[in-house]
């Protein structure tokens, strides 16, 4: 099993995810119905499984719509890392099953460049009550294969996956818990446990919602038995430097070899 786990794919799921989740949190104070463009720019490195340290440089871009109840996003990455056997997904690492390398810990260090998977996200809000400040949203998440196979950086398989979000606020303070579950699609020689996944987060608005932060927790059950469940905890600011923009920066440090060690990200949104 270890050998088939050495070719790791990173798959992008929950810094993305998460940059989705900080404005998710920012949108309780300005959002505004319409058409956004989002992008962010993310390096996150890691042994993972291998010998030599490895990180993936990513860029993404993508489209955000915006209704009274609703948000519907696509968003699609053009990826880099010095490891052919590494890319991203979801916070979590998850091999392609294919060539799979001869001995354990086994590092191969050649450089891979293309464009990723394409993700798509919609949350819907199905409660809003006012007197408790309480928000229930449903959510629902699809990676549709678009990377190259034979450029090492998607496993060409669907992934779905949907979770329910609360949030609660507290004057400037805002509440989230995510539950939800993880359809991991199973590549050649693999097959995974498909995940549970849990969040739990804080957030707090100064100056009006000119800034913000928060301060998030995620974590899945296990994947691969062998191998500890991927956690992460992330800390995110927004800064909202007009009308129309909002910038974000995320830092994140994870544990277990299907998990990150640290992620840096770098984000905006713009009305269009």
């Amino acid at each position: 099993m270890i050998n088939k786990i050495q070719k790791v794919i990173l798959r992008k799921p929950v810094i993305a995810g998460f940059l989705l989740i900080l404005v998710f949190f920012s949108n309780s104070l300005y959002a505004q119905t319409g058409w956004y463009f989002t992008s962010s720019v993310q390096i996150s490195g890691s042994k993972y499984v291998f010998d030599s340290y490895n990180h993936v440089f990513s860029v993404y871009g993508g489209l955000r719509y915006q209704g009274e109840n609703f948000g519907i996003t696509a968003s699609i990455p053009l990826v880099t890392t010095n490891n052919q056997n590494v890319s991203q997904s979801s916070g979590m690492m998850v091999t392609s099953g294919s060539n799979n390398l001869a001995n354990a810990g086994l590092s191969q260090n050649e450089n891979s460049f293309g464009i990723g998977d394409l993700y798509g996200y919609f949350d819907y809000k199905i409660i809003s009550d006012f007197e408790t400040e309480i928000d229930v949203y449903v959510n629902a998440q699809v990676k549709i294969p678009t990377a190259a196979t034979q450029m090492n950086i998607g496993t060409g398989k669907y992934d779905f996956g949907g979770s329910i979000s609360l949030r609660k606020s507290f004057n400037s303070f805002i509440g989230l818990v995510d539950l939800g579950y993880l359809n991991i699609g199973d590549p050649a020689g693999i097959t995974y446990k498909d995940p549970f996944t849990y969040g739990i987060g804080i957030g707090k608005f100064f100056n009006y919602g000119e800034y913000s932060l928060l301060l998030f927790y995620t974590g899945y059950t296990k994947i691969v038995d062998a191998f500890d469940a991927p956690q992460q905890i992330s800390l995110g600011a927004n800064y909202r430097t007009s009308e129309t923009i909002i910038l974000s920066v995320i830092g994140s440090a994870g544990r277990g070899n299907f998990a990150p060690d640290y992620a840096l990200s770098c984000g905006l949104r713009m009305n269009l």
